[in-house]
C-alpha cells in the first residue's frame, strides 16, 4: 500500500522513512501537484496525530534550519494553534507584558486561519512594520527585549507549497499545518508556550517538542476552551522537563475568581487593537487584564526572570499598571519603522 493512501487511511503504520520520502516527491517535484493536494487535504482532514507532526516538522527543518540569533539562548517564544474560544489575540499582548517586565521576547505567528484576528493582522493592523529584516528583528530584541518574526523569514518550503497549489489557496486545504505552526518558528529559543486548542494536542505537542530538543518549554489548554492560559477556569498543561504529565492549574490560587467567558472575546483587528490598547493601559484587575497577566507570568518563569508563578504574576500586573508594556508597545512600533535599521 502506497504512503498516500496510509495517510488516506488513516494508517499507523506509516515509517518515518516513508513519510520523508512522500515529502521529498511531493514537495520537490512540481508534477506531484495532484499528490501534494491531496496529502494536504488528507493531513488537515484526518485527526491530528504525532507521527505526522513530527515528521512535516522534520522535513522542513532538514530543509531549513533554525536559524541562531544573538538573543536564542534567552528569548522566549509563545504562540497557539489557534481554534478555540473567539478571543481577543491574548498571546500577542501578552509579548508586550512579559517583554515590559524583563523577559526576552520572540514571537512567532501567522495570519488568521480559523479565526477573526491572528497575530500578524492584529500587528498589521497595528501598523507594524512586518518586514523586517533579519539584522533589524536582531536589532530590535537586543534594544527593546522584544521581536515578532516576520512572515517571509519562515521556511521557503511553506511558500513553495502555496506556489505549488496555487489557484487554490494554502488556507482552504492546509488546516494542518496551520495547526502545527508552533513547531515551525524557524528561529531557535531558549524556551516556548505553545497553546493548543483542544485538551488532546497537549501530549502530542509536548512530544513532539521533545523531539526536536525544544526544552524549557509546554503546551497549555484552558478548559473554557482556548489556546493559551486563561484566569477563568482551570487550565492544563504539561512540560518538556519532566515526563510530561499534565497538571492543572487553578487561577483562583492566584486572586483571581472570574466567570464570564464573554470578558476575553475579541472581534476584527482593528476592534482587537483597541481591546490590546486599553488593556495595557489598565489601572485595575479584571479578567481580561488578568488572563494576559497569567500567560505573561509563564513566559516571565520560562525566561528566568522570576522564582515563582506568584512574583511573575506580579510582575505582569505591574508592567501594564505602570505603563510600561504600553510605552514598549510604542517603542516597538517606532523601531519596526526606523529606516536606519
Amino acid at each position: 500500500m502506497s504512503t498516500l493512501r496510509k495517510l488516506v487511511r488513516n494508517s499507523n503504520e506509516i515509517s518515518n522513512d516513508e513519510y520523508q520520502t512522500l515529502f521529498a516527491s511531493v514537495f520537490e517535484d512540481r508534477k506531484q501537484r495532484d499528490t501534494l493536494i491531496a496529502m494536504l487535504t488528507a493531513l488537515s482532514a484526518k485527526p491530528l496525530n504525532a507521527n505526522d507532526m513530527a515528521n512535516f516538522a522534520a522535513y522542513v527543518e532538514k530543509d531549513t534550519p533554525k536559524k541562531v540569533l544573538k538573543c536564542s539562548d534567552r528569548a522566549v517564544n509563545i504562540v497557539g494553534t489557534g481554534g478555540g474560544a473567539p478571543t481577543f489575540n491574548i498571546s500577542t499582548t501578552s509579548t508586550f507584558v512579559a517583554a515590559a517586565a524583563g523577559a526576552t521576547v520572540l514571537k512567532s505567528g501567522s495570519y488568521s486561519y480559523n479565526s477573526k484576528s491572528g497575530s500578524l493582522d492584529l500587528l498589521a493592523s497595528l501598523g507594524m512594520n512586518l518586514n523586517s529584516s533579519e539584522e533589524a528583528l536582531e536589532g530590535m530584541v537586543e534594544e527593546l527585549n522584544i521581536g515578532f518574526v516576520p512572515p517571509q523569514m519562515y521556511a521557503p518550503i511553506l511558500r513553495r507549497i502555496a506556489i505549488s497549489i496555487m489557484p487554490l489557496n494554502l488556507r482552504d486545504i492546509g488546516g494542518f499545518i496551520n495547526k502545527i505552526g508552533p513547531l515551525l518558528c524557524p528561529i531557535k529559543v531558549s524556551g516556548q508556550i505553545c497553546g493548543v486548542s483542544e485538551q488532546a494536542y497537549i501530549q502530542m505537542f509536548v512530544t513532539a517538542m521533545q523531539r526536536f530538543g525544544m526544552n524549557n518549554s509546554m503546551a497549555v489548554w484552558a478548559e473554557m476552551g482556548m489556546d493559551e492560559f486563561s484566569a477563568i477556569g482551570n487550565n492544563q498543561f504539561a512540560l518538556t522537563d519532566s515526563d510530561g504529565h499534565i497538571q492543572t492549574l487553578n487561577p483562583s490560587d492566584y486572586g483571581m475568581n472570574y466567570t464570564d467567558p464573554t470578558a476575553l472575546d475579541g472581534g476584527e483587528p482593528d476592534e482587537n487593537v483597541e481591546l490590546l490598547k486599553n488593556l495595557l493601559n489598565s489601572a485595575e484587575r479584571n479578567a481580561a487584564v488578568d488572563t494576559v497577566a497569567l500567560n505573561a507570568a509563564h513566559v516571565i518563569m520560562l525566561g528566568k526572570q522570576a522564582n515563582s508563578l506568584k512574583d511573575a504574576i506580579a510582575m505582569a500586573h505591574e508592567a501594564i499598571f505602570s505603563g510600561a508594556a504600553y510605552d514598549l508597545l510604542q517603542r516597538a512600533m517606532e523601531y519596526s519603522h526606523d529606516t536606519k535599521h
